[in-house]
């Protein structure tokens, strides 16, 4: 999830973010029913997928963006529209996430890359450089529109 707090308007994969405003960035195979219509990236689709009472198990930290970091982390979504068993929704966050962290802050998802393998590594992670760690249920709202692929298309799931 990325959190515009910039204190204006501000384009995070391809879409325009209120100040103080979210949105979710992650890829999907076609094993979940609203993502039928793409297999790769997609917007918002987890808190959508939340409010309909689908619970997804999370682990994060977070790490506040400068505006060159946003161009990278943008042009590494705008890069990995796809999805495969091999290149997965957890290869897809440690790229981004390792697109702007340094060191000994990035995140290894495993030999062949799972969201468990990618889980421990955020938390040992978040321990070692005290980051905000955060382990929960995600219930968070759905923060607007679902759209899929780069530039995004509003999907038609978006009741």
């Amino acid at each position: 999830m990325i959190t515009n707090l910039s204190g204006s308007t501000a384009n995070i994969a391809g879409i325009n973010v209120a100040d103080g405003k979210s949105i979710t960035a992650s890829t999907w195979d076609e094993s979940v029913d609203v993502s039928r219509e793409h297999k790769g990236l997609w917007l918002n689709l987890d808190s959508k997928l939340n409010s309909n009472g689908i619970n997804l198990q999370n682990v994060s930290i977070q790490l506040p963006l400068r505006q060159i970091d946003l161009n990278t982390v943008n042009s590494n979504i705008k890069n990995n529209d796809k999805w495969g068993y091999l290149n997965n929704c957890s290869t897809f966050a440690s790229k981004i996430w390792n697109s702007i962290a340094s060191g000994s802050s990035k995140v290894d998802a495993g030999a062949i890359n799972t969201p468990a393998s990618l889980a421990k590594s955020i938390t040992k992670v978040g321990e070692a450089e005290s980051y905000t760690l955060l382990k929960y249920n995600t219930s968070s709202p759905h923060y607007g529109s679902v759209y899929y692929g780069y530039p995004p298309i509003k999907s038609n799931n978006n009741n």
